[in-house]
């Protein structure tokens, strides 16, 4: 049975300026206006949590390729556009699958084979740092992690000539910047850092005298003193994300754990918003306190409810474990044998609503049978949790 796609004439539920369908769209739509071949794809969400699956899903199929990803910890999104072959460059900070992999066995392949050419490695904190950075438009942010490790030592895009400018002065690549770093001494010599001696006799003062330790340190910069790493900002073309509501203008709320998103966001050229339901502006404005990313800097919205599976949407619905376990025993196998399943589960899908109707549960054993609609309210939240507690989640 194939799912009947509901007619699309511009409108949605809550959306009643003329003047805002221009945002309202559908997947299709939006990858169609702003997703190429060769785009700096920017991944919310993080783990399990908020993936914006429905984007995902249309640029598997349509086979948009070539694709250079980042992500802060979008790994098993990543891991689903690699798996399709669609993936060229990763700057990123984590590629597994959360619980399962502790590398994804389809991300491994591809850059063990060559078929992922590049990719850069930042920790966590640098990474959100960066986007941080984007965020308020400035042009490097401190941090202190890497330091001691041999994160600061590698430079993939580096050494692939990717970095810098051309003779006319326009850089090798917009979204890759001139340096991964930069180590300086610290102009302010530890003053900033924690713990701190207060004249009333503070007891979170240094007891160990490790910081005169690192004042000593002349690591990096060849002088003493306190270093600190430059990061530059994330300046990614494309961001995507998935939200629990927008309102009909774009007004997004995130709920839940939010990530980096909001940074990523507002670090976006373009930024495409996918949700669970498009409500009145009036309905985001009642509490505006509790939103998240202005409606300037939203360019497309996509309604799609459920859209986030296997993903969990905290308030809404939680991730499917037994997808995520199935899926790790699939990606084990060849890399073409991968794909083709792939081209069964999604690229012959018509889109996210025959989906969601036709292939949820099929391809997980452990779910009971329970396909389509029947498995996705099996994974609605507990009002009083945000999550699913009654989900059995074993291997």
């Amino acid at each position: 049975m194939v799912a009947e796609t509901p007619a699309y004439n511009g409108q949605t539920a809550g959306v009643t300026d003329p003047k805002n369908r221009n945002k309202v769209m559908t997947a299709a739509e939006a990858i169609e206006k702003y997703v190429r071949p060769g785009a700096c794809l920017c991944v919310g969400g993080f783990g399990y949590t908020r993936l914006p699956m429905t984007l995902i899903r249309e640029i598997i199929r349509r086979q948009i390729g070539d694709l250079f990803v980042t992500t802060c910890g979008a790994a098993a999104a990543m891991e689903c556009l690699a798996a399709n072959g669609l993936v060229r460059r990763l700057d990123t900070t984590y590629i597994g699958l959360e619980g399962l992999q502790p590398v994804a066995f389809s991300l491994r392949r591809q850059i063990e084979d060559g078929d992922i050419e590049l990719i850069e490695d930042y920790d966590n904190y640098s990474y959100v740092t960066r986007a941080l950075a984007a965020r308020y438009g400035w042009p490097f942010a401190p941090a202190m992690c890497g330091l001691g490790s041999d994160l600061l030592e590698h430079d993939n895009f580096g050494a692939a000539g990717l970095r810098g400018r051309r003779a006319d002065g326009s850089w090798l690549h917009p979204s890759v910047p001139p340096r991964h770093h930069a180590v300086i001494d610290d102009p302010f010599d530890g003053w900033g850092l924690r713990p701190h001696q207060f004249e009333g006799g503070d007891s979170t003062a240094n007891q160990t005298n490790a910081l005169d330790e690192i004042r000593r340190s002349s690591a990096y910069t060849g002088r003493d003193g306190v270093k600190v790493v430059l990061v530059p900002p994330l300046l990614p073309e494309v961001v995507i994300i998935r939200a629990q509501r927008v309102g009909e203008d774009g007004t997004v709320r995130l709920e839940g754990v939010w990530g980096a998103d909001t940074e990523l966001a507002l670090a976006a050229k373009t930024l495409l918003v996918e949700c669970e339901q498009i409500v009145p502006e009036d309905e985001m404005r009642a509490a505006p306190e509790a939103n998240t990313i202005g409606a300037h800097y939203v360019d497309a919205i996509i309604e799609q409810p459920f859209g986030g599976y296997p993903s969990a949407v905290p308030g809404y619905y939680d991730y499917d474990w037994d997808f995520w376990v199935n899926y790790s025993r699939i990606n084990k196998g060849g890399k073409e044998e991968v794909k083709e399943w792939w081209r069964r589960y999604v690229v012959e899908t018509a889109d996210d609503w025959d989906f969601l109707l036709n292939k949820v549960g099929g391809e997980t054993a452990a779910s009971g049978g329970a396909r389509g609609w029947t498995r996705l309210f099996e994974l609605r939240a507990d009002p009083e949790y945000g999550y699913n507690p009654h989900l059995k989640r074993t291997l």
